[in-house]
């Protein structure tokens, strides 16, 4: 698939996920039939999969890159490949974990990704030529993602330590029985719901990445 269908496809996943995010909303509450701990269950799981969709966009763009680019090192080192599909099935290969599909490489951190960019596409590649918009508030989203997809005890102290700190600062009065649904539901960040805010920032990042 194109970069363009990439970002657009991903694009139309993060759609989805906001208007789901809306109606779940809308029949919460006192007077809708979701209490507020199925609304933050289902919270969780929507910002889960708009993170995973994010990994996975990441992923196959770099894999893009990696079989099109004339500077990659895939094209630098081969000269002509036997098949039209070859490229992209060395670069998937590169790409992936030496035991896949048993096993698998960790792509919710930006900057390995960008690492990897580095090394396989040389300077001046997509992923760090400009820096991602937001790319801090990235890197405290992967704590509220950790809690949510494992909740070992270190991942959980630092959801905690997040909530805590800046930019939130959640009081301890707030902090007796938090969990990652309510904090994405019930706490703003830039004017809006964690999760809302989440999905924008995304947004940004793909478009960013893929104009």
């Amino acid at each position: 698939m194109s970069q363009e269908g990439l970002r657009d496809e991903f694009l139309a996943t993060l759609h989805h996920i906001d208007s789901v995010l809306t109606k779940v909303t809308h029949n919460s509450g006192p007077h809708g039939f979701l209490k507020p701990p199925d609304l933050h269950k289902l919270a969780e799981g929507l910002f889960l999969s708009a993170w995973t969709h994010w990994e996975q966009f990441t992923h196959y763009l770099l894999i893009e890159d990696l079989a099109t680019s004339p500077r990659s090192k895939l094209h630098l080192g081969v000269r002509e490949f036997r098949t039209r599909g070859a490229s992209w099935r060395l670069a998937n290969q590169l790409l992936s974990h030496p035991d896949h599909p048993q096993r698998f490489i960790e792509w919710s951190d930006y900057s390995s990704i960008v690492s990897r960019a580095n090394e396989f596409l040389g300077a001046g590649n997509r992923f760090a030529a400009t820096p991602l918009p937001r790319r801090g508030d990235l890197d405290l989203l992967k704590r509220v993602r950790n809690a949510v997809a494992h909740r070992t005890d270190r991942a959980w102290e630092s959801f905690l330590s997040l909530c805590r700190g800046l930019p939130f600062s959640i009081p301890p009065a707030r902090m007796r029985g938090i969990t990652p649904g309510r904090f994405l539901v019930t706490h703003s960040w830039n004017g809006q719901p964690v999760l809302r805010d989440t999905i924008v920032m995304l947004g940004g990042a793909t478009r960013h990445l893929v104009p």
